[in-house]
């Protein structure tokens, strides 16, 4: 499934600076290099976050982690990696605004959120309840959602904290 998610984003990419290049709708170009810089930050900042915190074993990948990273990103949306992925494509299709490269575009975003459903599977058998329980506090790709729980979270520490 990634493999088919990783030629659809290059195609995609590729259709758009090589033979579809004339957007008809100028706001969504400005969305598009919104969602082009929002979805590189994301990536970023994910493989960052788990490389400093994800208790790596020497020469180990950032995927290899081995504890639940709930903190930085994380504490927000379960799969910063996988939205910054899905934005691309909405970059993609926002800046070309060719119907090619929406169907591409829609595929691989559906991809990207079966990927996010396997990966969410994968991690309840590796980390059992500590991931279930993760997995109800934050949500998996919402970033607006993410941050509205992460401040609900905050307040509700604060307030526990002014009761002791």
């Amino acid at each position: 499934m990634f493999y088919t998610a990783s030629v659809l984003l290059f195609l995609s990419w590729l259709l758009y600076f090589f033979l579809l290049h004339a957007p008809p709708v100028r706001v969504l170009v400005y969305v598009g290099w919104a969602a082009l810089t929002a979805g590189i930050v994301l990536m970023y900042l994910a493989t960052r976050t788990l490389r400093v915190k994800g208790r790596l074993e020497e020469g180990q990948d950032f995927v290899h982690t081995t504890l639940i990273v709930d903190s930085g990103i994380y504490a927000v949306v379960r799969h910063p990696l996988y939205l910054g992925w899905l934005l691309m494509y909405v970059a993609v299709i926002c800046l070309s605004q060719h119907w090619l490269i929406v169907v591409l575009g829609i595929l691989g975003i559906a991809c990207m959120y079966l990927i996010a459903r396997q990966e969410d599977r994968y991690l309840v058998e590796k980390f059992g309840d500590s991931y279930e329980k993760y997995a109800k506090s934050v949500p998996a790709m919402n970033f607006l959602t993410g941050i509205v729980r992460l401040m609900q979270r905050a307040r509700r520490s604060t307030r526990s904290g002014d009761d002791a």
